[in-house]
């Protein structure tokens, strides 16, 4: 690989495939192409659901990188692209306010003609994720205007026996019904927020964050090499306290590093002090 003057010129007028079904194109597109300057389009035909899906039919295999990693290859595969950008969400805990739900969006970008995989990624607690048993028509409507419904969807499942699902609804009026008719059968019910980005405007929000992430990661070049995605791939922790000045939790320093190369810089997180209240020894 020539590495030009500037690193990010690898990518300036290159076709980006989106490996999309759920309509992430809609925030993905306007930002890649107005910092990179490239043309996307979306691969046809690629079914990402059969990675994951969020409304359970398909589990996904393996971690949310490795599910990048094969939406990328089977977009590359059917339009015989070379540049690809894939997302990624998880819905869980939050890793640090375990009480909460969490999101954690990666958005990935892969250069086979230069051999380069770069990721951004965005953790939030600004979710929607949800799901609670419905027995009534009130337990519903509760339920819709704690996510935001119509404006975010909604997935029903049936809670005993083979499993059934109802999703993709017209409206908000047809999501009513269908509570109404399953209930008056008797049904055991539960309700999902959709998560998918096409019917869910939060997640598009985060979506659009770790898209930020990524032409961050991707105009960060390497100081030695020039090739971009020179990006924090570890930490070192122990930032002292400010009270009693022993070692905490807290990131002390970012270690950037290139996939390229193998060039690492340690970088500080220009802080010189924790509050106590993050020490264990002040705050066991």
């Amino acid at each position: 690989m020539k590495t030009p003057a500037h690193g990010n010129d690898l990518f300036v007028g290159r076709t980006v495939t989106i490996a999309t079904m759920h309509g992430k194109e809609q925030v993905l597109a306007p930002l890649l192409e107005r910092e990179l300057q490239v043309r996307c389009t979306v691969a046809e035909h690629l079914d990402t659901d059969a990675f994951g899906s969020f409304s359970g039919e398909i589990q996904r295999k393996g971690t949310p990188l490795e599910a990048l990693r094969a939406k990328t290859k089977k977009a590359i595969e059917l339009v015989e692209g070379s540049l690809v950008v894939a997302s990624e969400g998880s819905f869980g805990p939050h890793p640090s306010y375990f009480f909460i739900p969490g999101n954690e969006e990666m958005v990935m970008l892969t250069d086979t003609v230069n051999k380069l995989e770069i990721v951004g990624r965005h953790l939030t607690e600004k979710t929607n994720y949800h799901k609670r048993e419905i027995k009534s028509q009130s337990e519903f409507e509760s339920f819709a205007k704690e996510i935001g419904a119509p404006e975010h969807g909604i997935i029903l499942k049936t809670i005993h026996g083979a499993q059934q699902v109802w999703k993709d609804f017209s409206s908000f009026e047809e999501t009513v019904h269908t509570v109404e008719r399953l209930l008056h059968k008797g049904a055991s019910l539960q309700a999902e927020t959709d998560m998918r980005a096409m019917n869910n405007p939060t997640r598009m929000k985060a979506i659009e964050q770790a898209t930020l992430d990524l032409i961050k990661n991707i105009k960060s070049c390497c100081p030695k090499c020039q090739v971009p995605g020179f990006s924090i791939q570890g930490v070192q922790r122990g930032l002292p306290c400010e009270y009693c000045g022993m070692p905490t939790k807290s990131v002390k320093a970012h270690v950037y590093n290139c996939q390229k190369c193998g060039f690492t810089e340690t970088r500080s997180n220009q802080r010189e002090y924790e509050n106590p209240q993050y020490c264990d020894y002040c705050n066991p």
